[in-house]
């Protein structure tokens, strides 16, 4: 049975009924010489053609719009769709009306890490313009949370960049209860750098050895807004004004030593602000120094041994 022939049964149900007798008038009259009966299929209901038609209208709907779900979550992995969004630290000016405050002993202006929950919130490409202002805090404050966040965009330096550059993460992470002791006391700070098993751990972890391999997400990581709320850090301010402090303590653990020596740290630390003017003896060529003060030494002996 074709689709007409349904369609024209469905608009003239009496014309088929008639038919119908007649045919099964004939066929009882075959019957009485022992012919078989043909069994014919009922008309398919109207409303039933309409629950198939329905069906159908709703597949190709959800198809559809599967289809351009799965085009919107391709172009989101697109590198040119984030460009721009990380914010020009060259206009930034962080240390703008800083002041710092006295905490005495029993104040507690940090978040309980136990409030913070279970879960930790990593920034990607697919959740970016979802990503909450308390999401950006909770990456700064929990434990781990910034070094997850880098261990699943290890790739992606733009996309760091971008959370390093977010004043809620930064901040939040300055406040934490075992973060804001060493940027508030210089000694604290000293004392942390010098714990050769502490500074181990940290600079032999795999992420942390990623992030330095790679010139990308270096550049990201010493050009943020992070890195400059750092630098600002009334502990960080002691050392930049007694370079060669600074100096005693990174020549004293061989991975600050090996740090300081990294061109692309050594380039960045003279162009940066607040380093500029510490980074010359800082990164000072020892030997080079040496002979110049030699060479300078020994002009003034002959110049004295003349007038004689």
């Amino acid at each position: 049975m074709d689709n007409e022939e349904v369609l024209d049964r469905l608009r003239n149900p009496a014309k088929y009924r008639k038919n119908r007798a007649g045919s099964a008038a004939a066929s009882q009259g075959e019957a009485g010489e022992g012919a078989q009966v043909p069994l014919r299929s009922k008309p398919v209901p109207l409303f039933l053609w309409a629950v198939i038609a329905g069906l159908v209208a709703a597949t190709g709907l959800i198809v559809l719009y599967s289809q351009h779900r799965a085009e919107d979550l391709t172009s989101s992995l697109d590198k040119d769709k984030i460009k721009g969004l990380a914010v020009k630290t060259s206009e930034f000016q962080p240390n703008t009306g800083v002041t710092y405050v006295q905490v005495q002993e029993g104040q507690d202006r940090n978040v309980a890490v136990s409030n913070l929950g279970s879960t930790l919130p990593v920034l990607s490409r697919f959740n970016l313009k979802t990503f909450t202002t308390q999401n950006y805090e909770t990456v700064g404050a929990a434990p781990w949370a910034l070094t997850e966040n880098f261990s699943s965009n290890i790739k992606d330096p733009e996309l760091m960049a971008y959370l390093l550059n977010n004043d809620h993460m930064s901040k939040a992470f300055i406040e934490r209860p075992d973060v804001e002791p060493l940027l508030s006391d210089p000694q604290m700070l000293q004392a942390f750098a010098q714990d050769q098993e502490t500074v181990a751990d940290f600079f032999e972890s795999d992420i942390v050895k990623a992030v330095i391999a790679d010139e990308a997400m270096l550049r990201a990581v010493l050009n943020s807004r992070f890195v400059s709320y750092l630098l600002i850090s009334k502990s960080a301010k002691y050392f930049r004004d007694h370079p060669q402090e600074a100096l005693v303590v990174i020549d004293g653990n061989p991975h600050l030593k090996a740090l300081k020596q990294n061109k692309i740290i050594q380039a960045w630390a003279k162009e940066n602000r607040f380093l500029k003017k510490a980074a010359a003896e800082l990164f000072a060529d020892k030997k080079q120094a040496a002979a110049s003060s030699k060479t300078t030494t020994d002009t003034k002996k002959k110049k004295t041994t003349r007038k004689k």
